[in-house]
């Protein structure tokens, strides 16, 4: 897609957005951009908190901000949004203009008087309290210019800027930059690193020979641990593959004995760091080297990520600016896996990751993006069709996206009108990323409060949750459990829609709103009728809610919002006040009746007990059907590599053997049946994880 193209869909998608929510086009405009960079792992998570006002003479705005608790980053919004059907250009002036109006507002709460004066209980309080609350802590400001704008070419970098002892980095995100980065097919900005650009000429490494092969190149290095600190302080928690990002702590203990190791070392013991540390594990798409006397060095790095030591590499950046340690002499060893393939690079990073990290207290969830659960929503998602509704003459899906930009990247070959044929049928406003199932799904199953701590957060307790259960009897997600989720997206998202239409709504708190109304209303129908439950079908069927729900969401949300901003909470910052269970146990003995007519959207105890047996009487016959025709699929080419590749590492038992010979037989019309051809997968996931690669 062109950038003039891509430009008018996503404008077009948030003044789609803005309309049907009932929000300002600017703020929608925010919110979507930082929606994706919060999928592109740029930011953790993020919080809207328009204002503009003045601070002595100077003009202040901001619209967003955002807290990395691992890297102790601030980044801070402001957006510059105009909504022409015509491209414009941000120039160097504009950017300074606006990067000056975010250091005013820092400069107001830092060293002005901004906790006094701005009033408490609106989202930009929170802001000025977290700023002045961390600003012993704080490691990097980060300033961000969102804008639909494209950036003048005289713009190349902006130096550090300084409030105090802390560096400010400035970064634009606009039109052209998005573009780029969802256009690469994995979500993920190109990162060069250039060991010049730090002073050294490059590490010193050694190819590992024997285990490399074309696809893969293993390199062991030694990184000065001075070198790995600046690059963890210049890129930040980036620089960790996402799922190393999703377990890790900075108050771990593992981080306690590193911080002894290198406050205690000194003049040559400060070498036995060295000997002391496993190391760091990483993976890159490509080196470039050079060859001296001393022996080969690698002088830059593209794409680097660290899959293991994510705790030594904080670890040394966090004693270097807590304690003021001095790292020369400590150096890590680095075990560097190349892999210039960008689809070799998507299966493998996950499973090195995963294998680097095997000896340490790491669960099945923290590695729950390549799950067979997300497998399962996405295949039920393709197949399943929603209801017609609305007057229209086609069905639809709705969307499960289980790997970053997979709804955008699907429609990036197509013509115009097979776009248009796909968007008809898979509608953006019906996508459902990973991160958004588990906050329908934790909102729902009535833990507000976790879906309040963030979207990275709030995934990983979900998928501690499904791993458990899916152990215990992966079954019981089928297509009706897909089906209510989608139901709770739909109330999810009617809520959404309804709260900024409200009188007494001020344009804050407006996710809380939705996640607290949302789990009150389960927790009520389960208290006030215990022997009912939700129809969800029925919402399903008519993909919407019925009007008498719409008017109990309506009343739940002001009474949510004057729980959570009354004065008499316990903390003052609503945003943090909403992350503890405590606001939600309070909520939920506060006195509220349902309207009786709720009752006929109720499903009785056996009425459930039908819909459950329903359910995994479909999943039974529809996951039999669909492991067969994925064999038959395949072909048998592909299952006679897989059974030469197996009996050749002696990986295949005899029973093993026999049902792979099943499925050599295809050719000659002897299709294996679908028990056979359950075990028959069952046996190539064994073998992908040994290796195969279906050659």
């Amino acid at each position: 897609m062109e950038l003039n193209e891509y430009r008018k869909d996503y404008l077009e998608n948030v003044k789609m957005l803005a309309a049907a929510e009932n929000e300002g086009t600017v703020a929608t405009f925010v919110n979507t951009v930082l929606a994706d960079l919060q999928e592109l792992n740029v930011i953790t998570d993020f919080e809207s908190c328009y204002s503009v006002g003045k601070y002595g003479r100077k003009s202040y705005r901001v619209d967003a901000y955002s807290f990395d608790d691992y890297d102790y980053s601030m980044s801070v919004f402001i957006a510059d949004y105009s909504g022409a059907n015509e491209e414009e250009t941000l120039t160097r002036t504009d950017a300074m203009t606006l990067f000056e109006k975010v250091y005013t507002f820092l400069d107001g709460c830092i060293n002005g008087n901004f906790r006094n004066e701005i009033e408490i209980s609106t989202p930009v309080y929170d802001l000025v309290e977290r700023i002045v609350h961390l600003e012993k802590s704080v490691r990097k400001y980060r300033f961000f210019i969102v804008t639909d704008k494209v950036m003048s070419g005289k713009i190349a970098s902006f130096d550090f800027g300084k409030i105090g002892d802390v560096n400010i980095e400035y970064n634009i995100w606009d039109m052209q930059r998005l573009h780029r980065v969802m256009s690469t097919g994995d979500g993920h900005e190109p990162v060069e690193i250039m060991f010049k650009d730090f002073n050294i000429k490059g590490l010193p490494c050694l190819e590992a020979s024997d285990v490399s092969t074309d696809d893969v190149k293993c390199l062991l290095c030694v990184i000065p641990g001075q070198i790995l600190a600046d690059l963890y302080d210049t890129y930040g928690s980036t620089l960790l593959e996402g799922n190393v990002r999703s377990f890790l702590s900075t108050k771990g203990a593992v981080n306690k004995n590193i911080r002894k190791t290198i406050l205690e070392a000194d003049g040559e013991s400060k070498r036995m760091f060295f000997a002391y540390n496993n190391g760091i594990s990483a993976t890159a798409t490509s080196v470039e080297t050079c060859e001296e006397n001393a022996g080969t060095y690698i002088t830059s790095i593209n794409n680097l990520q660290i899959v293991n030591g994510g705790q030594t590499t904080a670890s040394l950046s966090n004693t270097r600016f807590k304690d003021k340690a001095d790292l020369s002499g400590i150096f890590v060893q680095m075990k560097l896996t190349v892999i210039p393939d960008h689809d070799q690079a998507q299966l493998l990073i996950p499973k090195i990751s995963r294998g680097s990290n095997s000896q340490n207290k790491v669960s099945d969830a923290d590695f729950f993006s390549n799950h067979e659960f997300n497998v399962r929503m996405q295949q039920i998602s393709r197949r399943m069709y929603a209801p017609a509704v609305n007057g229209l003459q086609y069905e639809t899906h709705w969307f499960f996206e289980r790997s970053r930009g997979q709804y955008d990247q699907e429609q990036s070959k197509m013509t115009q009108s097979e776009k248009k044929k796909y968007q008809m049928q898979n509608p953006k406003e019906q996508k459902i990323t990973k991160t958004d199932f588990a906050k329908y799904q934790n909102t729902w199953r009535e833990y507000p409060y976790f879906v309040s701590m963030g979207a990275q957060k709030n995934f990983t307790r979900f998928a501690n949750y499904i791993v458990d259960e899916w152990n215990k009897d992966d079954a019981q997600f089928n297509e009706q459990y897909f089906r209510d989720t989608v139901a709770i997206a739909i109330m999810f998202k009617c809520i959404d829609k309804l709260v900024p239409q409200q009188d007494w709504y001020d344009k804050g708190y407006k996710a809380n709103i939705v996640v607290y109304s949302l789990a009150l209303f389960n927790y009520l129908i389960k208290k006030q009728y215990p022997e009912c439950s939700l129809n969800m079908r029925y919402i399903w069927d008519k993909q919407k809610v019925p009007e008498c729900m719409y008017n109990e969401f309506v009343k739940l949300s002001k009474f949510v919002f004057d729980h959570i901003t009354d004065e008499s909470r316990p903390i003052t910052n609503v945003t943090e006040w909403c992350k503890k269970e405590q606001c939600w146990i309070t909520l939920k003995a506060r006195e509220y009746i349902l309207d009786s007519k709720i009752t006929e959207f109720l499903l009785t105890r056996d009425e459930q007990k039908k819909e459950r047996a329903t359910g995994r009487r479909e999943h039974a016959i529809v996951n039999g059907i669909q492991v067969q025709a994925e064999v038959v699929k395949k072909g048998q080419e592909y299952w006679e590599a897989a059974l030469r590749w197996g009996k050749e590492r002696k990986l295949l038992t005899d029973i093993d053997i026999s049902f792979l010979t099943a499925a050599t037989k295809m050719n000659f019309g002897r299709i294996p049946s679908e028990k056979q051809c359950q075990r028959i997968v069952n046996i190539e996931a064994k073998l992908l994880d040994e290796g195969f690669s279906g050659k």
